[in-house]
């Protein structure tokens, strides 16, 4: 104890000053209980402390109330109107171990009084930056000690000023002026906040503004968005999914000076083949930018044709571990957003220079396949440059396909004739053929909101994914029987019967999520597996080298092998390619169906807005407690509601929109009677 008394001479219902968390403060002392006193305080309620927590015993040396609470809130309000720097000056150059009685002393300037003493304490002990305690004694601070103290002091009191004015703002719903730095850093961390949530660290400085603003949504992120949108400091539509997960937007400026440099137009053409004579058109959507796959057809004879995959040759442009290619391997791919696009390689690469375009010449990785009467006779893959006729959507493949006077009509016929054969073996290996459509979500700046649902199976789109598909199950072959080190895309044999394959169509929603669930997900390894659901022995993915940093590299690979004979990558480094792009992949997917979601559910609240709130849906699943799992009738779109007993898989049911919650990404359907 501060008074050097022995705690073991206490007398029950004596007075102390003991020293708790929340600063020091009167007590009755009880008893001594497992080597700890047991205290009563103030408001009746009994605490046990270790006898060093004990900072005075008082004795019969003051008169104390039956209530301690006036006698505390007194002392308290005295220790409050101390100052104790003339005592600190009087005593810094002295002893360096003071009793609180000598401090007392030298304040008062005669000895203290109980009361006295306690205030003191109780100031020592609370605010006092001129003394600090060492076991039993007081030191003197240091005055560069107290000189920093102050400092605090002073900044702790702009910060809260600073928050109190902040605070005053935002409930008007403007910024205040002028914005000062600290104004500055308490917003950034609201922003970060609202992002990241409690595992920010600089949450608590947030969380002092929400505190105060007693306005606003319960859900505190939610609640720290919408008062930066209020101030328009963020967008209630911004993309902050890729400020959540690290995701770049801009390029670093290494990366945009080797892509200044690059000309696709200087390649060299030595031990390339010269295909720009063939036939050869892209297709892709409508607002594809980045088309890195043509497709050429030589029809040499009736029975006998030429059908070529040629993938933009990205890895004689950008070389192993350059800047370009180093940052490639950070995003590892690009995100398509309905309302923003993040490309793995910048803009002037990805929708300029490597990007096959119209009657310009570009080179090209060449996967050749040679059909006589429907069936694949031989094949080779080489180096090549081409020079495409078309760039095609889709729905113009298609209506070429219905129209026999059309242009290419029979190029085109030849082809879908070809990839329908290789679609119908591989469905008798055992392929699981989905063809659940998607959604098109289009968005521009102060319009609303446009929402297209796209097939998947039609012809166009059939022929073309069945090409990719050769193509690359033929680069697989070639990496296995050169012994190369690869990348293969794998996927275990899913637990279905042969019919249940056969089964779902792009309106048979039940049939498709049953299937999809029973199927094993897909992964990348070198191992060569197979690929049950694509019913290939052998699989890699290399026809998207433009925005798939994993297609880029074997894309390398395979060049290499073709020039040089041996492999770039060792197994090794393929391996550890792999490890760092599941989980970029993964991120990156996530993004982007979270954008998708984000986009349709505002498409929802407008139609919403407008009146419109009935809607169609299959049940998926329904769960015991009531919630179930619907997809709608006419959207590709998967949502919880809550549903009646009698509800069953398969069900199609009527709903009502009542409302969309645009934070938690969640609409809110009731079942109509």
């Amino acid at each position: 104890m501060l008074n050097n008394e022995d705690t073991s001479l206490l007398s029950v219902g004596e007075i102390v000053l003991i020293l708790l968390n929340k600063g020091p403060t009167l007590a009755r002392y009880l008893r001594e209980h497992g080597g700890q006193l047991e205290l009563e305080l103030s408001n009746k309620s009994r605490v046990q402390l270790p006898y060093e927590r004990v900072l005075l015993s008082l004795g019969s040396n003051i008169e104390v109330p039956e209530n301690l609470k006036a006698l505390n809130k007194d002392l308290g309000s005295l220790a409050n109107k101390f100052n104790l720097q003339e005592t600190w000056e009087k005593l810094k150059d002295g002893a360096r171990q003071l009793s609180v009685e000598q401090i007392a002393h030298t304040y008062f300037g005669h000895l203290p009084s109980s009361r006295e003493l306690i205030a003191i304490v109780m100031h020592l002990e609370t605010s006092c930056i001129y003394f600090d305690r060492n076991d039993s004694f007081y030191c003197p601070a240091y005055p560069m000690q107290i000189e920093k103290t102050l400092a605090d002091i002073k900044s702790l009191k702009g910060k809260k000023q600073a928050l109190q004015s902040l605070v005053k703002s935002l409930q008007e719903r403007k910024l205040p002026e002028p914005l000062t730095l600290e104004h500055e850093n308490l917003l950034k961390h609201v922003r970060e906040f609202a992002i990241h949530g409690s595992s920010y660290p600089g949450c608590k400085a947030a969380l002092d503004v929400l505190r105060i603003i007693e306005k606003g949504s319960k859900n505190k992120q939610k609640k720290a968005w919408e008062l930066l949108v209020s101030v328009n400091l963020a967008s209630k539509d911004e993309p902050i999914e890729l400020e959540r997960e690290g995701i770049p937007v801009d390029f670093c400026i290494d990366t945009v000076s080797q892509a200044e440099s690059i000309q696709f137009s200087n390649f060299d053409k030595e031990d390339r083949r010269d295909l720009t004579n063939i036939f050869t058109i892209t297709v892709d959507n409508k607002h594809t930018k980045d088309r890195d796959d043509a497709i050429s057809i030589e029809i040499q004879e009736p029975d006998v044709v030429l059908l070529g995959v040629h993938i933009t040759d990205v890895a004689s442009i950008i070389p192993k571990d350059s800047p370009i290619d180093l940052e490639a391997a950070s995003r590892n791919t690009s995100i398509y957003m309905p309302d923003l696009t993040i490309n793995m390689l910048p803009d002037t690469l990805s929708e300029g220079v490597l990007s096959l375009s119209e009657n310009e010449t570009s080179p090209a990785l060449t996967i050749m396949s040679k059909f006589v009467s429907g069936h694949l006779e031989s094949w080779d893959i080489f180096t090549s440059y081409i020079k495409p006729d078309k760039v095609m959507t889709y729905e113009q493949v298609d209506r070429v396909l219905l129209s026999p006077g059309e242009a290419y009509y029979v190029e085109l016929t030849a082809f879908q004739d070809i990839t329908k054969s290789l679609r119908s073996l591989r469905r008798e290996s055992g392929a699981v053929l989905l063809n659940r459509p998607s959604l098109n979500i289009t968005v521009i700046p102060d319009n609303p909101v446009l929402i297209e649902v796209e097939p998947t199976d039609t012809p166009g789109r059939l022929a073309v994914a069945e090409a990719m598909v050769l193509a690359n199950s033929l680069l697989a072959k070639l990496c296995t029987q050169t012994n190369l080190p690869t990348i293969y895309r794998a996927q275990g044999k899913a637990d279905v019967e042969a019919y249940e394959t056969f089964l779902p169509n792009s309106s048979d929603i039940l049939s498709q999520y049953e299937l999809m669930r029973k199927l094993q997900p897909a992964y990348m390894t070198t191992v060569n597996s197979g690929h049950s659901g694509i019913g290939v022995e052998h699989y890699v993915q290399m026809t998207a080298p433009i925005r798939r940093f994993c297609d880029l590299v074997m894309q390398r690979q395979v060049s290499h092998m073709l020039k040089y004979g041996s492999n770039l990558y060792s197994t090794a480094e393929l391996k550890s390619i792999v490890q760092c792009s599941v989980t970029k992949l993964k991120r990156a997917s996530s993004i982007a169906n979270g954008r998708n979601r984000y986009w349709f559910l505002k498409w929802l609240e407008n139609q919403l807005d407008d009146g419109i709130d009935e809607y169609q849906a299959v049940v998926l699943t329904a769960n015991w407690n009531g919630y179930g799992t619907l997809e709608l009738a006419e959207y590709p779109f998967r949502f919880k509601a809550l549903l009646s007993a009698f509800h069953r898989p398969g069900d199609f049911i009527s709903l009502s929109l009542s409302a969309v919650d645009m934070w938690s990404r969640t609409p809110k359907f009731n079942v109509i009677s």
